[in-house]
């Protein structure tokens, strides 16, 4: 039920409570003075046919007399007029024909006959068997009450007295449906202008409760209705400030959350996310909404739940590493801390700092210190023993201290080339990308130059060279001493690892916006969990076989920086036993 209907149910509450009480207080009343004036009315009305009856001298009359008088003092005061002698016989009666009055019943035991005798008055009500009806009866006595002579009595029907309450029953039941009617009426249209101004405060506060504080109640009058619009609309113009702040305030937070590489997490005392950051979520690869779900529900790291728990019960920050499993396995270091003070803490805060890469770079340090170290130290140790043998022998023979020589020599070209590479790795990441100087390559020649130098080695190991490619071939961007680099270093790899007797194919293919090369053999292959690493420094699938082929592990790696200093991509694709096709793109000019 509405609010306006409320209103008006009160009023019509109130108002038919009033009406009734109204209507039974007046009705009885009213009733009561109306029966009064009756009575007053029909006293005078007596003592008039009394003083008629005593003037007439009703000792003289004859019953036919007496008769006729009553019958027009009756017709004159409208009511039934009896003549009643002293011993109670009805002498005349206007209500009753002459004829019929002998056989009218002794009224001597009438109580209003008995009042009247003995009191001077008389009056009762009752039904008369005469002319059945109900009727109401006053008598007098005719004469004094010392001497009386007979007795006057009239008598009026009580439907007069009810008709006439009836009437009067009837007109204020009439105006109290007209009063309630008013009432209602009056009520409807007065709550009309409060209901409109309450809907108009509801709907306007529902507004401010969804966040839409551009509305605004309009303030007609100056009641409390008016008092309540006013405070409503400053307090939605105070949230708007509040809401507005509290957003600026949040979205600076989360931007500088997420732009942070760190992931960050705000955890309940009772282990449920209030806030995360991007990086968070990617680092453990969360897509749907986490907040207010339970950390165990997200994250299924023992070790974690553990450190939360433990800073919570010892309120101090807590540093734990967290290893995440899968294909690609992360290191996290965890730094716990309370929210809020330590006497009553809110939460959490963790800051997750990925570890992986510097691991990974750790790591790669260390092997690279020690495959420096193992490539420079066998061809050391083998020059330094021969170099030994030959002081220690001074009388070798010539073609013995030569065989030592060579094997000094070749040690010596394999230490030169080892370092002629690390140089040049460490030139290609030592130098900014804005530094070098990039031109239009004309890759079909310089594919072809390439090749060229390696067909010398055709009849050696009965390699075969094959180039596929368009005839017309778009010229690349780029450094052409680079590029000539990768594409020796790429062939030079499937010449030791292709199969003997085998193919080397270099195969172009042109893209939208840049221009692919593919460098394939029928060799060894490399197996799918190596071939991740291939590119590393040092990493060799068959070490045993690249030491006796000369290589030094750095040739994968070199191919590696040029293609990514000149915006372009590397990959292999390779399957054991079936060879292996590396592939790069380079950008056309």
């Amino acid at each position: 039920m509405s609010i306006r209907w409320k209103w008006m149910l009160s009023h019509l509450l109130v108002g038919g409570t009033v009406i009734l009480f109204m209507v039974v207080y007046l009705g009885s009343r009213l009733e009561s003075y109306f029966q009064s004036r009756f009575e007053n009315r029909w006293k005078r009305e007596l003592a008039l046919a009394k003083e008629y009856a005593e003037a007439r001298d009703f000792e003289s009359m004859t019953m036919v007399e007496a008769d006729r008088w009553a019958d027009k003092i009756g017709e004159i005061l409208e009511m039934r007029v009896t003549l009643i002698d002293l011993n109670g016989k009805v002498v005349g009666d206007s209500e009753v024909d002459f004829e019929d009055l002998p056989e009218v019943e002794d009224h001597s035991d009438r109580p209003e006959i008995i009042a009247a005798l003995s009191e001077g008055s008389g009056r009762s009500r009752r039904h008369s068997s005469t002319i059945d009806r109900d009727l109401v009866y006053l008598a007098a006595p005719l004469g004094t009450l010392e001497n009386p002579k007979g007795t006057v009595r009239v008598a009026v029907p009580i439907t007069e007295i009810e008709e006439s309450i009836s009437q009067i029953h009837g007109l204020i039941w009439l105006a109290s449906g007209l009063g309630f009617l008013l009432v209602l009426l009056i009520g409807f249209f007065a709550s009309r202008p409060m209901t409109r101004r309450l809907h108009e405060i509801a709907e306007t506060a529902k507004s401010f409760a969804k966040g839409d504080f551009s509305r605004k109640i309009n303030v007609e009058t100056d009641d409390e209705l008016g008092d309540l619009g006013t405070a409503l609309n400053q307090t939605a113009d105070d949230l708007q400030k509040y809401v507005s702040q509290i957003t600026r305030e949040r979205d600076q937070l989360q931007a500088i959350l997420n732009s942070m590489v760190e992931g960050v997490m705000v955890t309940s005392l009772d282990g449920r996310i209030l806030l995360s950051n991007a990086s968070f979520q990617n680092i453990f690869g969360l897509h749907e909404p986490i907040l207010q779900k339970s950390i165990s529900e997200v994250i299924r790291e023992p070790q974690l739940i553990e450190a939360l728990e433990l800073a919570i019960s010892k309120k101090e920050d807590v540093v734990e590493t967290i290893e995440l499993p899968g294909p690609f396995r992360k290191s996290l270091e965890a730094h716990v801390s309370i929210l809020g003070s330590n006497e009553k803490p809110s939460g959490t805060v963790v800051v997750f700092h990925d570890v992986t890469q510097l691991n990974h770079l750790e790591k790669v340090r260390r092997d690279f210190v020690a495959n420096v170290s193992h490539e420079i130290r066998t061809p050391i140790t083998a020059i330094k023993g021969y170099v030994e043998t030959i002081l220690e022998n001074g009388s070798l023979q010539e073609s013995k201290s030569r065989e030592f020589l060579q094997t000094i020599l070749r040690n010596t070209e394999r230490m030169t080339k080892l370092v002629d590479d690390l140089l040049r790795l460490s030139k290609l990441e030592s130098i900014e990308l804005a530094e070098i100087q990039m031109e239009e390559v004309d890759l079909a020649k310089t594919i072809d130059r390439v090749v060229e130098g390696f067909r010398n080695i055709e009849g050696t190991n009965r390699i075969t060279f094959t180039v596929n490619r368009p005839d017309k071939i778009p010229k690349v961007k780029g450094m052409i001493l680079e590029i000539e680099t990768a594409l020796e270093n790429l062939i030079d790899n499937s010449t030791k690892y292709g199969a003997e007797a085998g193919e080397v194919t270099i195969a172009v293919k042109e893209h939208e916006t840049e221009v692919q090369v593919d460098v394939s053999d029928q060799g060894i292959g490399i197996p799918v969990e190596d071939q991740p690493r291939i590119f590393e420094r040092f990493y060799r699938v068959d070490k045993a076989r690249s030491r006796a082929l000369g290589g030094t592990g750095l040739g994968l790696s070199i191919v590696k920086h040029i293609i990514q200093r000149h915006g372009g991509r590397l990959w292999v694709e390779s399957e054991v036993g079936r060879g292996s096709t590396f592939s790069f793109t380079l950008p056309k000019a």
